[in-house]
């Protein structure tokens, strides 16, 4: 049962209950009003409804394989461009027909490099592609590759940073943008430094990149008192290993580690991540050292974690591996670039950090870094900001609670409205996960104190079972004391300064319930289960796109794990109004089953998992209406959406 409807008090509260009424018929209608009081024109109202057109899916996609995820488009081809993670390569479609996309080719870019690992991210302009390609070895420089785009004919290649998620075209399509994440290696015994790569194109023969690194932020350099205080620095570069002298037992309690080497360094309340060969890595904290024995007692057992039991049965000591949380990460190393817009004017870079819950902004002429923006938290405990924290709670229990969400954008797009630039982010939320470090626990299995003390974060039913962060404990006492959550569970707007404008609040949830009952907060790769990401990130918002239609703005936000697209008029950034909730997505039917009717195979439960989403403005369109294009990571398949224009004369 829904408790304490929060939707009717969001931050979109003037417009947001009036546009959930209208939008199971109409969409949003929004009056286009003359300024000329004396006018004889009469006015007008257009509304929007998307339409699903076409679909492909490629006979050799596999379920929850990546096999449809980055989309670009070519206008003047009407040709889509996807990224098959699964081949590990970019599938080449005509849309001339949206009703029928048909591959007409493929991009493989190990054929132009021999040590090209997996293509991130793909963008179009003036007749060019760009993909970004990781390393085979992911924490070497990646490079970015160029090919013409109406014969797919190898252009040329550079050299980028490390990991290249994303790339995106300057406005007029001579320079090419990367976000390098630079991930470290799994047992993060290497970290490299996060990056921003600014390619010239104008002979695509022969790029040239210039890469734009985070050192002078580092401890001691010339910019360090430039970084605010709310950015996340946290990596575990350079941290102790140890190795197991002994087979734990996997029952005992609290559990303990008997190890080969010193642990004279090790303290009370220290942190560490037990890596088993046998499945996810864990972090556990230390009640008490033994450094004559070399044995560590740990605050818990193994948490019921069958994975020790297995690795133990199966390969011993020598299957599980101690990584103590006591490395640091540089500045520069911890920054990892993930998402790039590039500002209306087309001076700035909007880069989004999510791990790091920041933005840098970067100047494009002058290949240098403005500032880094610390987004700050949400607090849901705020009316309309409300979520549903628990798996465990029966249901739907939208509610205001008293923690924070970290924004960590994903995706950002920017646009100009009223002569201002303003940029929207799918607030996402990630966490680390490495063997070498895992910074995700819960609640109820976190140590904690002052507001933390209150019995709903140790109540699986309440807060208990909601993932938080390691990084909670503000003081490095070994005890959380910051309330801090993954993700807002929401899009927000943002000015070009870096200030909040407007957050969705808890429409997402809210809405999803009010349209699919039990199946609110479902994964995405298990129908019946609903209420299951209740407690990590919601709904997930992954994917976003802004575009004009007429004299409006719109923004579509994809939720990654209950799946469809969120449809918002957004023409005033400080009201933005909910227009639709549009999903394909069949809970009926077992999520893997497949089906070939002659036609293209698909999954019978529909799209699974928006990854990226494109608007196609009217005027670029096949069709001569708006779409969108929207690669979906866990179905494999790429849909296309007519956006239904309908105006009419308001009486």
């Amino acid at each position: 049962m829904l408790k304490d409807p929060l939707f009717k008090e969001s931050l979109f509260k003037k417009t947001a209950l009036t546009s959930l009424i209208l939008a199971a018929t109409l969409g949003l209608t929004a009056c286009n009003d003359d300024d000329d009081d004396n006018s004889d024109d009469p006015e007008t109202r257009i509304s929007i409804a998307l339409e699903q057109t076409g679909r492909y899916t490629d006979d050799g996609n596999g379920f929850d394989e990546g096999s449809a995820e980055i989309v670009a488009y070519d206008k003047d081809s009407t040709t889509l461009f996807v990224i098959n993670a699964e081949a590990n390569r970019v599938d080449v479609l005509n849309v001339q027909d949206p009703t029928n996309p048909e591959k007409t080719g493929e991009i493989d870019a190990v054929d132009q490099w021999a040590n090209a690992g997996g293509i991130n991210s793909i963008a179009y302009a003036n007749g060019l592609i760009a993909i970004a390609v990781e390393n085979d070895t992911s924490t070497d420089a990646g490079r970015v590759q160029i090919y013409n785009a109406s014969d797919l004919n190898f252009r040329g290649q550079t050299d980028v940073g490390s990991l290249p998620d994303m790339v995106t075209f300057s406005h007029d399509g001579t320079q090419v943008l990367l976000a390098n994440e630079g991930e470290p290696n799994d047992d993060y015994s290497v970290d490299p430094e996060g990056s921003v790569s600014i390619v010239d194109v104008t002979d695509p023969d022969n790029p040239v990149a210039q890469t734009i690194g985070f050192g002078d932020f580092n401890a001691g350099g010339s910019r360090a008192a430039e970084l605010p205080d709310g950015v996340r620095v946290f990596g575990n570069f350079g941290r102790t290993e140890l190795t197991l002298a002994a087979d734990p037992d996997p029952d005992a309690d609290p559990a303990t580690l008997e190890v080969n080497q010193d642990i004279s360094g090790v303290s009370v309340n220290d942190w560490l991540t037990l890596a088993s060969e046998e499945g996810d890595p864990l972090p556990y904290q230390v009640a008490a050292v033994d450094s004559v024995n070399g044995i560590l007692t740990l605050t818990t057992d193994f948490d019921g974690d069958s994975e020790i039991a297995d690795t133990l049965a199966e390969a011993g000591a020598a299957g599980l591996t101690v990584y103590l949380h006591d490395g640091a990460s540089s500045v520069a190393q911890d920054l990892e670039p993930e998402y790039i817009a590039v500002s209306p004017d087309g001076t700035q870079a909007w880069v989004t950090l999510q791990e790091n819950n920041a933005v840098a902004i970067i100047n494009i002429d002058s290949a240098s870094v403005e500032t880094i923006v610390a987004l700050g938290t949400k607090d849901f405990n705020e009316d309309g900001n409300g979520l549903d924290p628990s798996d465990k709670d029966d249901g739907a229990n939208i509610a205001n609670w008293p923690v924070r969400g970290m924004y960590m954008p994903d995706t950002i797009a920017s646009i100009e409205i009223g002569g201002e630039a303003y940029y929207f982010t799918a607030n996402e939320g990630d966490s680390r996960e490495y063997d070498g470090f895992v910074e995700e626990l819960r609640f109820e299995d976190a140590p904690r104190e002052g507001d933390l003390s209150d019995a709903a974060f140790g109540d699986e039913a309440q807060l208990g079972r909601l993932a938080t962060s390691l990084t909670s404990d503000t003081d490095g006492n070994g005890v959380l004391d910051t309330p801090e959550i993954y993700g807002a569970r929401s899009f927000s707007i943002w000015n070009a300064e870096g200030s909040l404008v407007a957050d969705s609040g808890s429409d997402f949830e809210t809405i999803t319930f009010e349209q699919l009952g039990e199946d609110f907060n479902s994964d995405n790769t298990e129908n019946g289960s609903g209420d299951s990401r209740s407690d990590a990130k919601g709904p997930e918002p992954e994917a976003i796109a802004v575009g004009a239609i007429e004299d409006k703005t719109y923004a579509f936000i994809g939720l990654e794990r209950v799946g469809g697209i969120m449809v918002y008029d957004v023409s005033n950034p400080q009201a933005p109004a909910f227009v639709e909730y549009v999903t394909n997505r069949d809970f009926d039917f077992d999520i893997e089953t497949r089906i070939d009717d002659g036609g293209e195979p698909a999954y019978l439960a529909g799209d699974l998992g928006p990854e990226s989403i494109v608007f196609i403005s009217a005027s670029d369109s096949p069709s001569g209406e708006p779409m969108l294009a929207v690669g979906n990571e866990i179905s494999g398949t790429m849909t296309l959406y007519t956006v239904k224009v309908t105006e009419e004369a308001v009486e």
